[in-house]
């Protein structure tokens, strides 16, 4: 049977800036001596772990299904590509995951104002908590909505850099008392 590359990208709930990459490639090929993963934001620029010194991050054959990197410091919009070199470091198959949104980041902040809401409901009439709160989780799901429906990484990142405006503001935008 022939190999059929594969592979696919998440995120790991609890754990921001982590991404799970999953191998679901099928076949086989004899030929296939190391495997590497490209990550790159909107504006092309590489992203791989602390300490890596390429561009991509080298996944460990023999063909090992999974690989969790520590990746991000902050929500980003990113294009994957994955591929599988012979011996000589030629490119025998590459995939490609278009376009992903990893804004993890923000997801935990907003579930952390969840949170602070359900234990004080007052605290939506403070300090604009509810516009600001509301605001967040918009260009949250607007960012996500440009990776889902147009594998837009420009416009994607854009939202997500607005949404971890207020995060990184939340102690001036949200009432901190509550």
């Amino acid at each position: 049977m022939s190999f059929l590359p594969a592979a696919s990208a998440s995120s790991i709930s609890g754990t921001a800036g982590s991404v799970l990459f999953t191998d679901l490639s099928s076949g086989s090929d004899g030929s296939i001596s190391s495997r590497r993963i490209y990550v790159s934001d909107d504006t092309g620029t590489f992203i791989v772990p602390t300490g890596v010194s390429t561009q991509y991050s080298v996944w460990p054959l023999p063909l090992v299904d999974t690989i969790t990197l520590a990746l991000f410091s902050k929500a980003e919009a990113v294009k994957i590509v994955v591929q599988w070199l012979d011996v000589g470091g030629a490119i025998i198959y590459d995939y490609t995951i278009a376009a992903q949104g990893f804004p993890e980041y923000l997801e935990e902040f907003l579930y952390s104002q969840t949170e602070r809401m359900s234990q004080n409901p007052l605290l939506i009439n403070d300090n604009n908590f509810w516009g600001n709160y509301s605001k967040c989780r918009t260009l949250t799901d607007a960012g996500n909505q440009a990776i889902l429906l147009a594998s837009d990484l420009y416009n994607a990142q854009q939202c997500y850099d607005a949404a971890t405006e207020i995060m990184d503001n939340a102690q001036f935008l949200f009432n901190s008392n509550g």
